[in-house]
């Protein structure tokens, strides 16, 4: 199987880059310049001035120094035109008739723009202000707890005093701003005596534990380990608000969650920064590339670990499963000491099937053409778990595009840890037991895979799990 190598990160361009530069005058420190190639415009920030992001609190009236990325625009249909708005550049958006977007940092939603409910009176806003505004990439990705909201570029007001946190121009000026903007564009904002550099690729991997005081399992869930499969993060930052707000409540044990382990690939928006992630995965003494840096970081957070529950989605059409190890303890080819937990958790998932045999099937894949030595390819999160004595499983929740695999991340998640007993199941049932299918082919494509997860080449029953079923599979695996 050929490697699959991401293209290099462009170098983005001054024309990209729009700049804001304030906080000259210490009486006035919101008071500042943006500026677009050869165009320049008086603007505000925050009342505070700016303040560096590690330190930027919801509600400081600050805004965040840093590169953010500007991906879309809403307009008020009112006050322009949408043939007008249509012909520019940059997209943007017609701005919904009702819509709240959430400063609550307790709530799931927090820094989500979301429609409002018909009882639900309208927010304070000023007139005006929102005529056009455009999102800032702040605290968006996997939003932080109470780490700032609602970071805009809008119209000041008259009298260009200090904003909550946003960046604003004067009125007259937003469609001015509008024609100038381009997709791709970064808005660089820094003191005056900063200058603009390159946009910093990301260097820190950001996990977010929780402890009991009664002892239990250690579990670490993980999301986008490939950075295209956005559910993981969704849910996670979903589960991480209600541990916080006091929603769920930790009985025993602790949990991790690395709602995005790979930034780079989820920034860029794709399945790899410079490799797989999830392909031979381990210590790297001397890293080369991007996943050799994330592995010397999140190999040693699994050996920290019992058990993990990694999360994914697929590019094709299909219904949710999960992937696990092999019932017996195993030998050299995939030891595993903890068995009996994965098919607990496998059980309580919900799930209409789960599958295993990957490691065998990759092998056998491998030895065809002549490549048995190259089998630590086949390493990826849960296997490395396995080596180093935990339990894991792998959950695909759905395809990248279906909101529904947020909603199935998130159950799985809740289902996983009421299953170890580390918080309190919802009431009802328990789920059906899944159909259990078995890898028999691994089936590589020279440049790409032939299929996705989620489709079958064929399949046959057969024996050996009695009520449960077994299923003879071919699938490709990327």
């Amino acid at each position: 199987m050929s490697e699959l190598f991401a293209a290099p990160i462009p170098e983005i361009g001054p024309d990209l880059i729009i700049t804001v530069r304030a906080g000259d005058d210490p009486a006035a420190p919101h008071r500042g310049t943006l500026t677009i190639g050869d165009w320049s415009v008086p603007c505000a920030v925050g009342r505070s001035g700016i303040v560096d992001p590690a330190l930027k609190r919801e509600g400081d009236g600050a805004t965040p120094a840093g590169r953010f990325a500007l991906r879309y625009g809403y307009y008020e249909p009112g006050v322009f035109a949408d043939a007008e708005m249509a012909e520019m550049a940059f997209p943007f958006k017609p701005k919904p008739d009702s819509y709240d977007w959430i400063e609550n940092p307790a709530s799931p939603d927090y820094n989500r723009m979301r429609a409002r409910s018909h009882n639900e009176p309208p927010p304070a806003r000023a007139p005006k202000l929102f005529d056009i505004f455009i999102p800032l990439g702040w605290n968006d990705a996997v939003p932080r707890a109470a780490g700032g909201s609602a970071i805009f570029l809008h119209a000041a007001r008259p009298e260009m005093t200090g904003t909550a946190g946003c960046v604003a121009v004067p009125h007259d000026q937003l469609l001015n701003l509008a024609r100038r903007l381009r997709p791709g564009m970064i808005i660089d904002i820094a003191a005056p005596d900063q200058t603009a550099g390159p946009l910093a690729l990301p260097d820190s991997l950001e996990s977010v534990s929780f402890h009991s005081l009664r002892p239990g399992p250690r579990v670490i869930v993980t999301g986008a380990v490939h950075g295209n499969e956005v559910c993981g993060p969704k849910a996670i930052a979903r589960m991480i608000a209600e541990f916080r707000s006091g929603r769920r409540k930790l009985l025993c044990g602790s949990v991790t969650f690395v709602p995005v382990v790979n930034a780079l690939a989820y920034r860029l928006d794709q399945r790899e920064g410079e490799r797989n992630l999830n392909r031979n995965l381990r210590d790297y003494p001397v890293p080369q590339v991007n996943e050799d840096r994330v592995a010397n970081v999140l190999c040693p957070l699994l050996r920290a670990h019992d058990v993990l529950i990694d999360l994914h989605s697929f590019g094709s059409e299909g219904p949710a499963f999960a992937l696990f190890g092999p019932d017996a303890p195993g030998g050299a080819l995939e030891p595993h000491a903890r068995p009996d937990e994965e098919r607990r958790l496998i059980r309580a998932l919900g799930l209409p099937f789960a599958v295993q045999g990957w490691m065998p099937a990759h092998l056998k894949a491998l030895a065809q053409q002549g490549r048995a030595q190259d089998i630590a390819h086949a390493v990826g999160t849960t296997e490395f778990m396995r080596f180093v004595g935990g339990a894991a499983i792998t959950v695909e929740c759905g395809s990248h595009k279906d909101p529904a695999s947020v909603g199935v991340a998130y159950d799985v998640i809740a289902r996983g840890l009421a299953a170890l007993d580390m918080i309190m199941a919802e009431a009802g049932p328990p789920p059906p037991p899944p159909q259990i299918l078995q890898i028999g082919d691994a089936i590589f494509a020279e440049r790409a895979l032939l299929q996705t997860w989620g489709t079958a080449a064929r399949r046959h029953p057969v024996g050996g799990l009695g009520s449960i079923g077994e299923m003879l599979i071919e699938h490709n695996h990327g």
